[in-house]
């Protein structure tokens, strides 16, 4: 448990950087290109980890299907993400991708049929009101801050969509192979549009080759398995709920190398979503209480 613990930790780590990454990779690279150079790094070194270890390559025939879907969603989100650092700032988007916890419960409780209390529709209400908070004024520097802001909110779908639809074939499998498959599918389609729309848009300087090693080989490689393994031991909700550990470490990456804007707004509504994030996780944590039993009819003794 320790272990899995840690690994979520690590990746929050790793993610909380990956957005300053972006941020430089496009600084050469087009958004297609950045997706699909990640995506390809990343497989090429758990399917070499697959080898190293003399492990089988590919999941169970029946989870193949579902890696598929998983390598298409994950592609969409890699791609969604990186759009939208083209538009927003990295601390606005590392208090909104803190909404993927949200995200992942709603899903439980639709599709798993799993309880929630009114204290965690207390906090999703709360932490949405953060997120309206945060994306309802933006720097006068970036007229474009609403799209971005949007794509990353869209971004916290897509990722609370490849959680649950990973947990089956990760239980069955362990996270490499399912990690290493789902990177591996979410080559294609963006290798195939980079083909016509380019994948540098300036010379490859090291500055974006760099950025694009860290999150092909960190970002994506590293981080995607530490999490499938944390899915895994801790399960979908209790691993998400790391991330809102995220826009601290984005916080302090966004002040150590980067100058953006930043508005009241932030300062307020990226709070007010941790705090709605926390009141779902507490929820989780409350024990519901047991079912009064009626207790049986007393029966007189015979004289």
């Amino acid at each position: 448990m320790r272990t899995a613990v840690l690994k979520a930790l690590a990746t929050v780590a790793i993610w909380g950087c990956s957005f300053l990454a972006i941020r430089v990779a496009l600084e050469g690279a087009t958004p297609w290109g950045v997706v699909w150079m990640r995506s390809t790094l990343a497989a090429v070194l758990l399917f070499a980890l697959l080898a190293a270890r003399g492990q089988p390559l590919l999941p169970e025939r029946r989870d193949r299907a579902r890696c598929v879907v998983l390598g298409l969603v994950g592609a969409t989100h890699f791609l969604i993400q990186t759009l939208s650092m083209q538009s927003t700032t990295t601390l606005r988007a590392g208090w909104i991708i803190a909404f993927i916890p949200v995200v992942v419960a709603l899903g439980s409780r639709l599709f798993l049929r799993q309880r929630m209390a009114a204290l965690g529709w207390a906090g999703i209400a709360l932490a949405t009101f953060g997120v309206l908070v945060l994306t309802s004024v933006r720097p006068a520097e970036l007229a474009r801050a609403g799209v971005g802001d949007a794509l990353m909110l869209a971004s916290t779908v897509t990722w609370g969509s490849y959680t649950l639809l990973a947990l089956g074939p990760i239980s069955r499998n362990g996270g490499l192979r399912v990690t290493a498959l789902a990177l591996g599918v979410s080559v294609v389609p963006t290798l195939a549009v980079a083909l016509f729309q380019g994948s540098w848009h300036a010379a490859p300087s090291l500055r974006p080759v760099l950025a694009l090693v860290f999150l092909g080989a960190c970002a994506s490689a590293l981080a995607m398995w530490l999490f499938a393994d944390a899915v895994g031991t801790l399960g979908p909700e209790r691993t998400s709920s790391f991330q809102y550990l995220q826009p601290f470490v984005t916080l302090v990456v966004s002040f150590l190398f980067l100058d953006e804007p930043f508005t009241a707004a932030t300062l307020v509504g990226g709070p007010l979503v941790l705090a709605g994030v926390a009141l779902v996780q507490r929820s989780k944590r409350a024990p519901a209480s047991p079912p009064k039993v009626a207790a049986p009819p007393t029966v007189p003794e015979r004289p």
